[in-house]
């Protein structure tokens, strides 16, 4: 069932409408909607079945014997470097001090180039390793092996027409892989597995980088991913020293959520405003790079928070299917977030693009309506290159083509959409009941977790009730605080819909557990409101 809009501008769809009698019934929806299992999945199970790790493993072998450089080349992103960071680690255990090259946002660009074969020619490199990239580097690969390079590509990416002469580990090659593909980072974990053959010694801390790069990089979490999650998780918990737990107790992580919001944006903060090698040196040797990496995620949280209320300001009234915001003084690490942010404010695809002289570059997001590499792909004719995920992805082109660019994308998000599509809009998985809100439910609803990408945080319809004990809270009077039932309430940014809260609403909700002065309590995190069919029926009989 679909909602019109509500009193911020969303429209609500609720996935079941029947009310649920006990708690137990609700958690079992959720648990069959999300397709989740209660039974601990291997994760090792699942990843050593992807394509290639024999001959991959047999090729590393025999250049750790030889004695031969190995280089690793991983992407930029908290992905690709914890990804990288396991395959540092697990060729040290072996006596071996791999060449390693990120690539830097800026001067680089995304994936691999030419110049960077002719580094790997220069260091007499003989293995190259590829991280969370790859796939689409066929030239570059190609060029590799005409000079006596071996190649072994890990990634999960957007598999082309055309792959690389190489050895690919890569779930998307193997039909029979089970269930969801891992992330880069991920697919590298399966090939340290399959080098381990078992156990090995700092296991933990591997597992707690795969966990890392699965949260970060929004690879749904079910299967395979939800068992790496739930493992590194636990790993994380329980490790006592080193810089991984220096990064745990810096950011008071202890969830899914708090690795997505607080551990990872400080890992990719490093490739988003100056190297992506500051963040690998936290992630294997701590101390100083991780006050760095904090210092940096300082800074671009400032710079993302002045222009994306720019961006807002620019789109807000524009009725084109697309937005697009082009400047020439946009940082090139944070485009990607000011596109997610438009998309989640207005919720429709976006582009974001930084103007250079000869090329631009460019950033889009999107919402499930609109697969955005198979977008591209329409229009490819205008661009350089690009890539990506069905929700995000990344261009270059030349500027003077911008325009014909835009207007390309533009009729093509028009053309596989409807205006229905493009609205901001908020699922509801179940209706909620006043008797179900126990603190026996909030805490069931924890057999959920780990929350994340295709396993969001459960949110849940409150029908035709009545706030009471309203009142404006918060250092800038910006949230509300009320109660509903017997239950306090907490609606954050919220505080200017106060005046239209006398009658009766509905909300959109989440549940958490209040813990204060010994005392737990169920707490309802309101997400959303909007006038209650209840109050609407009175004023029309009135």
């Amino acid at each position: 069932m679909s909602f019109d809009k509500s009193l911020l501008g969303k429209r609500w769809n609720l996935l079941h409408e029947t009310p649920h009698t006990s708690a137990g019934a609700l958690l079992q929806h959720l648990l069959r909607t999300r397709q989740i299992t209660t039974n601990n999945e291997d994760p090792y199970a699942v990843l050593l079945q992807l394509p290639n790790l024999v001959e991959a493993v047999q090729r590393i072998n025999t250049a750790v014997e030889k004695k031969e450089t190995i280089a690793t080349f991983g992407d930029y992103d908290c992905d690709g470097i914890t990804g990288t960071a396991q395959l540092v680690r697990m060729l040290r255990r072996r006596g071996v001090e791999p060449i390693v090259r990120l690539p830097h946002r800026e001067r680089d660009g995304y994936g691999m180039r030419m110049h960077q074969v002719e580094e790997f020619v220069a260091a007499g490199v003989q293995l190259l390793i590829t991280v969370d990239t790859g796939v689409s580097s066929a030239k570059e690969i190609a060029a590799l092996r005409e000079r006596g390079i071996d190649v072994i590509v890990t990634d999960h990416h957007h598999v082309p027409e055309v792959v690389p002469d190489a050895i690919i580990v890569h779930p998307a090659l193997n039909s029979m892989f089970p269930g969801a593909h891992p992330s880069g980072s991920g697919v590298a974990h399966g090939l340290v597995a399959a080098m381990e053959g078992g156990s090995w010694n700092e296991q933990e801390e591997d597992q707690i980088l795969a966990m890392l790069g699965t949260v970060a990089d929004l690879v749904p979490l079910r299967g395979v991913n939800r068992a790496l999650t739930m493992q590194g998780l636990t790993a994380l918990k329980e490790l006592h020293q080193g810089p991984l737990a220096e990064l745990r107790d810096l950011t008071r992580t202890v969830s899914s959520i708090d690795v997505a919001f607080r551990m990872a944006p400080r890992i990719n903060a490093a490739g988003r405003m100056e190297d992506p090698l500051f963040a690998l040196n936290a992630l294997l040797h701590g101390g100083n790079a991780i006050t760095l990496i904090d210092q940096l995620n300082s800074e671009r949280q400032q710079q993302t928070l002045a222009h994306t209320e720019d961006a807002v300001r620019a789109c807000s009234g524009d009725m084109s299917p697309l937005l697009f915001y082009a400047r020439p003084n946009l940082p090139h690490g944070i485009i990607g977030l000011i596109a997610g942010r438009l998309t989640e404010h207005f919720g429709k695809p976006s582009c974001v693009v930084r103007i250079d002289d000869a090329v631009c570059t460019g950033s889009l997001r999107s919402p499930g309506c609109y697969d955005i590499v198979e977008g591209l792909t329409r229009c490819s004719a205008h661009l350089e290159t690009f890539g990506g995920h069905a929700q995000a992805g990344g261009c270059t082109l030349q500027t003077q083509s911008l325009r014909t660019f835009e207007d390309a994308l533009t009729a093509d998000v028009a053309a596989h959409t409807s205006p229905e599509d493009l609205v901001p809009t908020l699922a509801l998985d179940a209706v909620l009941t006043g008797e179900l809100m126990t603190v026996e439910l909030c805490k069931a609803l924890e057999m959920l977790q780990p929350y994340g990408q295709g396993n969001r945080e459960p949110h849940f319809l409150l029908s035709g009730v009545q706030l009471s004990n309203t009142r404006v809270v918060g250092q800038e009077g910006t949230h509300l605080q009320a109660t509903v039932g017997n239950c306090k309430a907490i609606a954050f940014r919220m505080a200017h819909l106060l005046p239209q809260l006398a009658q009766h609403v509905d909300i959109a909700c989440k549940l958490s557990l209040d813990t204060w002065n010994g005392r737990i309590a169920p707490q309802v995190v309101i997400e959303d409101m909007r006038v209650s069919c209840r109050a609407e029926t009175r004023q029309t009989h009135a």
